[in-house]
């Protein structure tokens, strides 16, 4: 390679003024004027002009001055050159494929990690730090530095699992599994028979009925269920899942409510407000009763 250089910046500097274009002319034959016309501009020192271009610091008295200065130069920009492709190789690189990212979350984040591989939004890093090509190193430090932070000051949510809701509603309310499976089932029926059955906007009828029925996924939600439920029941509502009349009373609520001071006239000044005469109750009572009990 410096061989070759030495050759080019030769050719490169006697181009630029070396003297030696007329030398190599034609002569008067007997060879004598060949050598003349380049000897002058090299020996004297005098008429040597460095080719443009040339940092001034790399340029000689002499040609072959200013070609050492070019050529150590150049030694030294190989070495770093070299050492700079070196380090380069060095790097981390992204892997050939966005899948082939992969994340272990640590204890402080495993609890809100599902299976990544079903994760849309995983799916979604992979490839944008593919786009950008993150190492590997990269792509898990830049998603643990993400999400710690939030983890820690309780901004995750933790991803649903309907087997541990369903435990998490057992031990809050005692029941065992087959127990707690017919209030689930009752639950669900009064969410869906509610969502029926109450008067909503067009518009948002839809999103209302969708919010009611996500209680049923969660312990919290089918804990409030069976509370309304309940509290239903003890006013004489019942809600069934058919999507009926809102309010609509069985044979086994009058039957019930036969025995109840809220449709008693006569508890109007009961001192429990919960056992004071319910005029409402009594005229909903009343209605069920006749249609229940025609007259013939």
């Amino acid at each position: 390679m410096h061989e070759f250089l030495m050759r080019r910046f030769e050719r490169l500097l006697n181009d630029g003024g070396m003297g030696g274009a007329g030398g190599d002319g034609p002569g008067n034959g007997d060879g004598g004027d060949q050598q003349s016309g380049g000897a002058g501009g090299q020996n004297d020192g005098t008429s040597w002009k460095a080719p443009d271009g040339i940092p001034p610091e790399l340029i000689g008295g002499t040609a072959d001055e200013t070609l050492g200065k070019l050529l150590s130069a150049y030694g030294e920009l190989d070495k770093r050159a070299a050492g700079l492709r070196e380090k380069i190789s060095k790097l981390p690189a992204a892997p050939q494929k966005p899948d082939q990212y992969a994340f272990e979350p640590g204890e402080d984040l495993k609890d809100y990690f599902g299976d990544l591989s079903k994760d849309p939004v995983f799916a979604s890093a992979r490839q944008a730090a593919h786009k950008y090509g993150m190492s590997q190193d990269q792509f898990a430090g830049f998603i643990s530095e993400t999400f710690g932070p939030l983890a820690k000051e309780g901004l995750l949510i933790k991803p649903y699992d309907p087997k541990a809701e369903v435990q998490g509603y057992m031990k809050a309310t005692g029941l065992d599994a087959k127990a707690a499976s017919t209030a689930l089932e009752a639950n669900m029926v009064f969410a869906r028979g509610i969502s029926e059955q109450l008067q909503l906007p067009d518009s948002l009828k839809s999103d209302a009925q969708a919010q009611l029925m996500a209680l049923t996924d969660t312990a919290v939600g089918n804990a409030l269920l069976a509370a309304f439920s309940a509290r239903f029941n003890d006013i004489g509502i019942r809600i069934s899942g058919d999507g009926g009349q809102a309010g609509e009373m069985t044979a086994a609520d009058l039957k019930r409510l036969d025995s109840d001071p809220r449709i008693d006239p006569r508890n109007r000044d009961h001192k429990d407000p919960n056992q004071r005469y319910d005029e409402q109750l009594r005229q909903r009572y009343d209605e069920a009763y006749r249609k229940l009990n025609p007259r013939k």
